[in-house]
């Protein structure tokens, strides 16, 4: 099923749950970033990592135990081969380098609630605490903090939360003149372990921060495919669901544009969904 395109480069995400620049640790983020330089298109597909998968030489078990277990290399091996995928390039930063990150291009705007609040504040790894709701600019360690929880909810919601915090790093950069793009790259690099050069990552974040720019996004398991929480000896609680169907729907949104709300309809069903959404839109946009 892999597939390739030139126009499309797909390179995953982790955050580590490790700190002072260790990058050991067990994946707590594991996110695909496909970038889509003809579309104008950036897609992040999280995986739970709880989610129950094959790690090579280390059987069954959940999937943010392969970057605990061997690196990198292991983590994106056992991504590719559960979900039939050609990634050979990543990303990984961890809390306090994730922070870092985030300040570097001045904080992210969240919707925060009461309970985030107090979530975030009990977990502040450093800095001031949150005091507002609402609307609020978090900074560095908040934004992390932020992106951590999951108690008052789910593992689902945790996911949302993550990728909340990246897209409004994406808008943040967006805003940046492509001339400032060489020293943002520069000053990003010391704070994450990659694959990638600074030049690779340079002609990524060029591609990425193009104005049109539409970010979408996706997440495993979702309302689209059944899957169960199931408790298991060894790894304890873990997601369960199709792997294979979730590697089918992976496909279908990074190299046909086909979301999961979307899969397994027919062409002529996903045209008829479209033209619904279509309909939506223009009569929300006529409300006073």
């Amino acid at each position: 099923m892999a597939q390739e395109s030139a126009k499309i480069t797909n390179i995953v995400l982790y955050g580590l749950d490790s700190r002072n620049h260790d990058y050991k640790g067990l994946s707590d983020v594991i996110m695909i970033a496909s970038i889509n330089s003809k579309d104008n298109k950036v897609k992040l597909i999280s995986i739970a990592r709880d989610t129950y998968v094959d790690v090579p030489g280390h059987g069954k078990t959940k999937i943010n135990h392969a970057y605990n277990y061997g690196g990198a290399e292991l983590a994106i091996q056992t991504l590719n081969e559960n979900f039939d995928l050609n990634i050979t390039d990543y990303v990984t930063t961890n809390f306090d380098s994730l922070a870092e990150v985030i300040d570097a291009v001045g904080g992210v705007d969240i919707e925060v609630s009461e309970a985030e609040r107090k979530q975030i504040n009990a977990y502040l790894l450093a800095g001031e605490p949150l005091r507002e709701t609402g609307m609020v600019h978090l900074n560095g360690p908040q934004a992390v903090s932020y992106a951590r929880i999951r108690k008052i909810d789910s593992d689902d919601m945790r996911t949302q939360r993550q990728r909340n915090v990246l897209e409004q790093v994406f808008k943040n950069a967006k805003t940046l003149s492509p001339l400032q793009y060489p020293a943002l790259v520069r000053q990003l690099a010391p704070l994450v372990e990659t694959s990638l050069s600074n030049e690779e990552i340079l002609q990524l974040v060029s591609v990425g921060l193009t104005s049109g720019l539409t970010l979408e996004q996706g997440a495993f398991p979702n309302e689209y495919i059944e899957s169960t929480g199931q408790t298991i000896k060894g790894p304890g609680w873990v997601y369960v669901y199709d792997i294979e169907q979730a590697a089918e729907m992976i496909h279908d949104f990074i190299y046909k544009d086909i979301p999961f709300s979307q899969y397994g309809m027919t062409e002529a069903e996903r045209e008829a969904a479209n033209a619904q959404q279509t309909v939506s839109e223009e009569n929300t946009e006529e409300l006073p």
